[in-house]
């Protein structure tokens, strides 16, 4: 399927050859909300649709779906061509040879119906966790409850982050302070040095090592704030396309397409024994196709009690240590909900759990 608006400069819209997989640019898969990647298998396609629908008075021609691609989508079905005229009968010979083509291509069945295009039944609904999750310093939540667009997620980093950074901003700056002071005190001063009683062999170096301390206090004052201006307050995870992006404030740190991404881990580290679940630490990583890891979040904060509602202890305590698939019917904690939620709303991406005993 080619589009030629541009007769000089023809455009490849579609394309099916015997196997191969259905291919198609990008404007193609944004209009009928399919994979990003810009092609589909043959295991992923069910059958070629012709319909006739009386609602928008043309053929309609179309392909469905396998379940695993529709989950993403609100429909099983998409289409490919319409053939608009007020007579039905006009386009329906082409339509059908067209129709008939296109099933031979991908070699699959190829159905007509004068009742028009039935939609399949839709898959059932993934088991979620419910939003917003609390994430220790992070907070999961749609976008829309915050004044952004409808089906993107949120995640927000809490103010206590920033706010602990400040207050070792002001503990070094008071420290820096007071070196400062009384290294250069020291070294105006016509008092003599005490000659007993220190730890290094020429006590004329205190004064010296008060200021080199201070120095290193300040480059640790330097370091916080450079992370505080590196670090996002929060991230936008956009279903629509397909990408996850970090910010702070209005300017964007960095992201992330999904086509880059094969899939998201979630790790904690948990305690090994004991009555409730102890979370010591947690992390998101997208594990991206070159084999490298984007981290998304890292909560160092302790959580005593780290499962869901509804959760058994006993049972979550026998749960393997090491790497193993996540469904979301085995979600436990909150970050691995967050997780299967993130994984989703990139287009279905395997969730992998990596647990840690302490």
């Amino acid at each position: 399927m080619i589009q030629v608006d541009d007769p000089a400069a023809p455009k490849l819209v579609l394309e099916a050859k015997a196997g191969a997989p259905l291919r198609f640019n990008g404007y193609f898969a944004v209009s009928r909300d399919l994979p990003e990647a810009g092609e589909i298998l043959k295991a992923d396609l069910g059958q070629v649709l012709l319909g006739w629908s009386s609602e928008s008075g043309s053929w309609q021609l179309g392909i469905t779906l396998s379940p695993e691609i529709s989950l993403a989508r609100s429909s099983r079905w998409f289409e490919v061509l319409r053939f608009s005229n007020a007579d039905p009968g006009i386009f329906e010979e082409t339509a059908t040879q067209l129709g008939k083509a296109l099933a031979r291509a991908l070699d699959i069945p190829f159905i007509s119906s004068e009742q028009g295009i039935e939609e399949a039944p839709e898959p059932e609904p993934i088991p979620l966790v419910d939003l917003p999750l609390e994430l220790g310093m992070w907070r999961l939540q749609p976008a829309s409850s915050k004044g952004g667009s409808e089906g993107e997620l949120e995640l927000t980093r809490d103010k206590r982050w920033l706010r602990g950074k400040l207050r070792q901003i002001a503990w070094y700056g008071l420290w820096t302070a007071v070196y400062l002071s009384v290294s250069l005190t020291t070294l105006g001063s016509e008092l003599g040095l005490p000659i007993a009683g220190t730890l290094i062999p020429n006590p004329a170096w205190l004064p010296y090592l008060g200021i080199a301390v201070a120095g290193l206090l300040l480059l640790t004052i330097l370091r916080q704030i450079w992370i505080i201006l590196r670090e996002p307050e929060f991230m936008i995870v956009n279903p629509w396309e397909k990408t996850i992006s970090a910010w702070r404030g209005g300017q964007q740190l960095w992201r992330v397409n999904a086509g880059a991404v094969q899939s998201v881990y979630a790790s904690e580290v948990v305690k090994k024994r004991g009555r409730r679940h102890t979370v010591f630490h947690g992390e998101i990583n997208l594990h991206l196709l070159d084999g490298s890891f984007k981290p998304v979040l890292v909560d160092l904060e302790k959580i005593s009690d780290g499962l869901l509602p509804g959760i058994d202890p006993l049972a979550e305590r026998k749960r393997t240590e090491g790497v193993n698939a996540l469904e979301p019917a085995e979600v436990a904690t909150a970050l691995q909900g967050a997780a299967v939620h993130i994984a989703l709303s990139l287009g279905e991406l395997p969730v992998w759990y990596d647990r840690r005993l302490r």
